[in-house]
């Protein structure tokens, strides 16, 4: 009953609150069992008037009436036996019937009944008396003797009482008949007023069950948030165009930043925000288009008959023109970007699991590789056969140290190397040469981040100390993988630090923005203990235009790190040089040393310092990618940094 009285949002198609249903529903249930408790009372009178007419019409009457016609019988034997009309043995069969006939009236299944009435009873026993009296004049009895007179005074006095008795039982059931014939129809009037009131009692509540049958419905096929079509309904229609063989497409779309969105303004913020752009590509739809959600924050437009790449295009333009355009929403003004995925039936896939499988791999593409939009190709899947290959084989080559480390120096304007920022090459025996970022983010889909994080810092352990002997106060940057940036790092961290007998200052995680936007509140917490336990952190990706000032003051932050792209032609382009500008003057403002890559020449070397002299500078000029063998030849012929050379000046 609980179940039944649950309300569904935006199905209530007969109008009925929550309120009513608490009130109509469990007294549509006390009505039925109120009549169908009247109904069965009925039936129960009326088996029981069946009960007594049957025993007024067949017991009691017939067999008066059969024990009268017996002893007339017997008489008229007897008269016609004295006249030699019949044989004694005639005789004796009539007899032997009317001697059978009282016992009947005496047994107990009319006992009851005859008690009830003793003059009855007590004719009917002694007419029994009499019967069986007479068996031995019946026995001796012959045709032209006197003595048949006697058997006929024995039986003839009891005639008349019993046919008044007789008379008297019908007479008593006639008024019975008439008593009980209007008890008959009160006790029909009622059971056809239980039953037709049981009948609308059962059909309202059908009614109100089979409405929440259709909200039920319902919901199970829409989104609650948007109303949409979920993945069920999808999925319906989806197998039907499959078996009937027609050509469709899917798009699958979500919104970029969407789960930022959800954490900086809340969720009803990010909910109102997700059904009116559902509401504004549900408008833009021609025919033979078909929106639905694909779960939280997806949407998928399905299309049919749609194959050619020109129409695909003009309808993801159509899509993107349409979402692109601000939205405000609680006086926030929201410019969404639309990340998409295509994928085409027959040409891509040949069942409805494969489709949607290669939508989000292209989606996932879309995501990563920050484009437009993806069609699905199906190279794509060789990508992933490759991924999930360098998956397998990356344990063993782990184990067997079959990965190779490249140090990159960041010097200081002066040239003195401060630190060394780590970078991973996989020559594989198939694929040849695996980049590094190729790497993290195999390594990030395959879990297996960690994994690798442990096996670097046992590798840089074994090397670092070695090289601070050279070059005291040199650290190592290393990029932090997204998924081990949680609160168990430190304690992993100072273990590995502590196993080698390096301090904390030796090693320096770089961060990027989204990582610590995902993290939360908690990206506080972490910092603060790894600070604490002297591990530098290097913001990477400064500049990107997604900071928030307010958490970047707040956060333990010891370096800023400058993509390579602000520092590349900033010789010949006066507004990237003022852009690189104001980039170190919001450094200064945090207080923050900044560490700029890519650095190419002279010349951008000197105009980066002539910016600031509070700068880690690296790149192709400051020295190419050094291996492991190679380090310790470089660093003899470098200074080590001073800590003056990182201090911020006052006057810049």
């Amino acid at each position: 009953m609980k179940r039944f009285l649950i309300p569904i949002p935006g199905t209530d198609p007969l109008g009925i609150s929550r309120s009513v249903k608490r009130a109509v529903i469990p007294l549509l249930v006390l009505c039925m069992l109120l009549f169908g408790g009247g109904a069965a009372y009925s039936l129960q009178g009326i088996k029981q008037h069946n009960m007594l007419l049957e025993q007024r019409n067949y017991e009691l009457p017939w067999s008066l009436m059969q024990l009268k016609l017996e002893m007339n019988r017997f008489l008229d034997g007897v008269r016609l036996l004295h006249a030699g009309a019949i044989s004694h043995d005639e005789l004796m069969l009539r007899y032997d019937i009317l001697w059978s006939r009282t016992p009947a009236l005496l047994s107990n299944q009319l006992r009851d009944t005859l008690t009830d009435r003793p003059e009855l009873w007590q004719l009917v026993q002694q007419i029994e008396n009499r019967v069986r009296s007479m068996e031995p004049m019946v026995k001796a009895i012959r045709p032209g003797i006197p003595e048949y007179q006697l058997l006929l005074a024995e039986l003839s006095p009891y005639t008349e009482p019993l046919s008044r008795t007789m008379t008297a039982t019908m007479q008593s059931n006639v008024l019975f008949y008439a008593e009980y014939d209007q008890a008959y129809q009160e006790l029909g009037r009622q059971l056809s007023v239980c039953i037709v009131s049981l009948a609308v009692c059962g059909l309202l509540l059908l009614g109100m069950l089979g409405a929440e049958l259709w909200g039920y419905r319902r919901r199970l096929l829409h989104d609650p948030l948007t109303g949409l079509p979920n993945r069920f309904s999808l999925q319906h229609r989806l197998e039907h165009l499959i078996v009937r063989r027609r050509p469709f497409c899917l798009t699958l779309l979500e919104l970029e930043d969407f789960s930022r969105i959800r954490q900086q303004f809340g969720f009803k913020v990010a909910d109102l925000l997700q059904q009116r752009l559902a509401q504004r590509l549900e408008q833009c739809l021609l025919p033979g288009e078909y929106l639905s959600s694909l779960g939280r924050d997806g949407l998928l437009v399905m299309t049919e008959g749609m194959l050619e790449l020109s129409e695909i295009r003009a309808q993801l333009a159509r899509i993107r023109q349409e979402l692109l355009s601000s939205e405000t929403i609680g006086g926030h003004d929201f410019y969404p970007a639309p990340q998409i995925g295509v994928v085409l039936y027959p040409a891509d896939a040949g069942n409805m699991v494969d489709l949607l499988a290669r939508g989000e791999l292209a989606l996932e593409l879309c995501r990563r590789d920050n484009l437009p939009y993806v069609i699905f190709d199906p190279s794509m899947l060789k990508d992933i056969e490759r991924r999930q290959q360098l998956a397998r084989d990356l344990p063993a080559a782990l184990e067997s140290d079959s990965l190779s480390l490249y140090f990159s120096p960041l010097v200081t304007p002066v040239g003195h190397c401060a630190g060394l920022r780590l970078s991973l090459q996989w020559r594989h025996p198939r694929f040849g040469e695996i980049t590094d970022n190729e790497l993290v983010r195999m390594t990030e889909q395959y879990q297996l981040s960690e994994r690798l994080l442990q096996w670097v810092m046992n590798r840089v352990g074994e090397l670092l100390p070695e090289w601070r002997a050279v070059n005291p106060g040199l650290f190592i940057s290393l990029p932090l993988p997204a998924s081990a940036f949680r609160l168990s790092l430190r304690e992993r961290l100072a273990h590995l630090l502590n196993r080698h007998g390096l301090p904390g200052d030796a090693l320096v995680l770089e961060l990027t923005e989204k990582m610590i936007r995902e993290a939360g509140p908690k990206a506080s917490t972490l910092l603060n203990s790894l600070n604490h336990r002297g591990i530098g952190i290097l913001l990477a990706g400064f500049g990107s235009g997604c900071s928030q000032w307010g958490q970047l003051l707040q956060l333990p932050l010891n370096w800023l790190q400058l993509d390579a792209s602000w520092c590349c032609g900033i010789e010949q382009n006066e507004v990237a040089k003022e852009q690189l500008g104001r980039l170190f003057e919001l450094a200064r403002v945090l207080k923050l040393p900044v560490v700029c890559c890519g650095i190419s020449s002279a010349v951008e070397a000197g105009q980066v310092t002539a910016l600031g002299n509070n700068v880690l500078l690296q790149g192709p000029y400051i020295s190419t990618s050094l291996a492991a063998m190679e380090v310790r030849e470089w660093l003899e012929n470098r200074g080590p940094a001073r800590l003056t050379d990182f201090e911020i000046n006052s006057d810049a």
